[in-house]
């Protein structure tokens, strides 16, 4: 099973107007996703499933993602995946569906957090920017410290 964890892209910053959930994606962050998505597609041939987390800027990482990949399933949208989720519900969440590529779309700390789980039985310290991809797999189902990282990219990789 090959693992794509992806945070949304840069968003709104946080007012008291606006609610955390409902944070939008701004200009820079549709097109810095954008920009690393089409990159992405140079070494990823697609997905079988992509999994988001319900948060608006999670949704909207989700809609440019499968749009770049041309993904015409739905897009499943995961409380397990919003702000604050545990290494052990994504496990259960991969399992259950059991496809070989799957991309989640998440929030910070928990993608690092889940990286670290996921890799590691000592934790580590990542940096995992909006608009990140992340790349674990794994022989077989996930489990915890059984994933092999195969790499982490910042999208500031692919400014032009």
């Amino acid at each position: 099973m090959n693992l794509y964890l992806i945070r949304h892209s840069i968003a709104e910053k946080i007012s008291p107007v606006k609610k955390d959930f409902d944070r939008e994606l701004t200009q820079e962050g549709k097109d810095t996703l954008t920009n690393a998505a089409n990159y992405w597609k140079k070494i990823i041939q697609g997905f079988d499933l992509i999994i988001a987390s319900p948060l608006i800027r999670a949704v909207q990482t989700s809609e440019i993602i499968a749009d770049s990949f041309g993904y015409n399933r739905e897009v499943i949208k995961d409380n397990n995946l919003a702000t604050g989720a545990k290494t052990s519900a994504l496990i259960e969440i991969l399992n259950t569906y059991g496809l070989e590529n799957i991309a989640c779309i998440g929030h910070q700390p928990d993608l690092s957090f889940h990286v670290s789980n996921l890799i590691s039985n000592n934790g580590c310290v990542l940096h995992f920017p909006p608009a990140a991809i992340c790349k674990i797999r794994f022989a077989g189902s996930a489990k915890f410290s059984k994933g092999e990282l195969i790499y982490l990219i910042p999208p500031e990789i692919f400014k032009q």
